[in-house]
């Protein structure tokens, strides 16, 4: 089945977010793009976060290389700082 650039990307990012920090909760969301595009969430203890959205950042800059028309967009939230409310939505047991 073809993917699109944006699903191999997101799922590269996704696989290494596993590999480095198995405790973090990655989702993905192809909502706000068509197939140009996709949103990433990371969702770790505060002391994480910053590391695991940098190295997302930087295997994100270096498969977007020169493919001007991909948007990925990676957000870190630390679960500390979420409602209980979000926790639930986004299945999150901290």
């Amino acid at each position: 089945m073809p993917q699109t650039k944006a699903e191999i990307v997101s799922a590269k990012i996704q696989e290494e977010m596993k590999r480095v920090a198995p405790h973090a909760k990655v989702r993905v969301d192809f909502e706000g793009h068509n197939d140009d595009g996709a949103d990433i969430y990371i969702y770790a203890p505060r002391k994480h976060t910053d590391m695991l959205a940098s190295r997302a950042k930087k295997l994100r800059d270096s498969m977007v290389k020169g493919d001007q028309f991909l948007t990925i967009r990676i957000l870190a939230e630390d679960i500390e700082n979420m409602s209980e409310e979000a926790k639930k939505k986004y299945g999150i047991t901290a």
